[in-house]
């Protein structure tokens, strides 16, 4: 099956339903279905099948026109963040050798192609960006089936149908909005995507569209939770994926939504769905990220989390690890332990250390460099960075100016120490337990 196929069926069932709101951008299904069409025959002319586009917008709902339009095309989208450096945006497009970027500037083309090519379950659709082991975002190539087989099962744990409206927070470049989008989608529900980044505009959105279901990432939850006053009970499902859910913020959100059920699931860009929880389990198992999502076969091998499963994504068929540390327990439960990379989870994004200690090493005045996540309550882990100086003359605002033309912004450092000199072992390595807050 193909991420829109059932876009025409509902197309034709319930073209005036709403299929995405944003503010005041409200789009039915007939409409999705007549915009998707236009565009993918306009940029037929130009885009061939098995080509890569980038999709460089901050509008969720136009990375999602043009992502379901090009997947028509048997083409594939990467979704790039419009402030990454423009460093980082030349290196994607030579490494995918793009056919084309869209941005804020780009207009489809006047001529159009009257018959499309055949899209197959086997076309690659998607160049997610993952951090890598290297220390740099690396591409995860996602095809049609691998993706769409997970709908199903997503529906039968989460308790989703056609009939609910869900709200997600934040951009579709986010590979966990952008699954909840689709699947939403693919049931014939309503995706309304928050207007803006405050709090209270997500709960003005929840009682508005009477919200059904919820996706965010822990971090936003607990943003959401200060804002609330009054318990929500049209919500009937909380999805949190991205981090760990700590049992208080369960608790929270039982409180303020006592109709909705909640569930964590544990995923990767490379794995799909890996393992779920639901209410019963974050409360008498808190630690544990939960059992084996439905069709996944989980194991530990030398330490290490392997997965086994239909979601996979091509390149890692038919078994793959992502170098968590876990341990399973006799009951299932999988428990993390880490990640072999230090890797920084910064409300749902993950940020490799090496990445931003490559980038902070080029900075005229810096001798070397350390990088590691700090946690913070509300919103997951910060960016801190640990700082020799070559020139002693060198301050926290050069450096941040620096980064900003550098890094993309959730890579930023948000924190700077300096000190005389990094921590490392016998072996000369990076020694991450002893950078010490300052």
């Amino acid at each position: 099956m193909l991420i829109y196929d059932n876009l025409k069926k509902f197309s034709l069932t319930q073209p005036n339903k709403p299929c995405l709101i944003k503010g005041s951008t409200v789009i039915t299904y007939g409409e999705l279905q007549r915009t998707v069409n236009k565009f993918s025959h306009r940029m037929g002319s130009s885009v061939k099948k098995k080509d890569t586009i980038l999709i460089k917008l901050s509008d969720p709902i136009a990375q999602l026109l043009y992502l379901l339009s090009i997947s028509k095309l048997g083409a594939a989208s990467v979704l790039v963040d419009p402030t990454s450096p423009q460093d980082l945006f030349k290196d994607l497009m030579k490494k995918t050798n793009a056919a084309l970027c869209i941005d804020e500037s780009f207009s489809l083309p006047d001529s159009k192609v009257e018959v499309l090519p055949e899209a197959n379950p086997e076309d690659l659709f998607l160049g997610a960006l993952s951090s890598g082991s290297t220390g740099k975002p690396k591409l995860i190539w996602r095809d049609h089936q691998s993706w769409v087989s997970a709908f199903p099962e997503q529906s039968r744990v989460f308790g989703l149908s056609g009939s609910d409206n869900m709200l997600l927070s934040g951009s579709l470049i986010y590979t966990g909005n952008l699954n909840s989008c689709l699947h939403v989608l693919y049931e014939g529900g309503t995706v309304v995507i928050a207007r803006s980044s405050l709090a209270r505009s997500w709960i003005e959105d929840i009682i508005r569209y009477n919200i059904t279901a919820v996706f965010m990432v822990p971090a936003n939850y607990r943003i959401l939770l200060k804002a609330a006053e009054n318990p929500l009970t049209q919500v009937k499902s909380i999805i949190s994926a991205g981090s760990k859910t700590d049992i208080d913020t369960v608790r929270q959100l039982m409180k303020y939504f006592p109709e909705a059920n909640i569930y964590e699931y544990y995923g990767a860009s490379e794995l799909g769905h890996i393992s779920y929880s639901r209410t019963k389990d974050l409360l008498e198992n808190p630690s544990s990220v939960g059992k084996a999502f439905p069709k996944v076969k989980l194991w530990i091998e030398d330490g290490l989390v392997w997965v086994e499963s239909p979601y996979l994504a091509p390149d890692f068929k038919p078994k793959a690890t992502v170098s968590d540390i876990g341990i399973v327990d006799e009951e299932g439960y999988l428990y993390l332990m880490g990640r072999e990379n230090d890797v920084i989870n910064k409300g749902g994004v993950k940020i490799v250390p090496e990445y931003v200690e490559e980038i902070l090493n080029n900075c005229p005045g810096i001798a070397d460099s350390a990088v590691r996540g700090i946690d913070e309550d509300l919103r997951g882990q910060k960016v801190a960075a640990w700082i020799v100086k070559s020139n002693p003359e060198l301050t926290v605002k050069e450096i941040r100016a620096f980064c900003r033309q550098n890094l993309p912004k959730h890579a930023c450092p948000q924190k700077f120490f300096f000190v005389g000199e990094i921590p490392r072992n016998i072996k000369g390595k990076l020694d991450r337990s002893k950078l010490k807050v300052l």
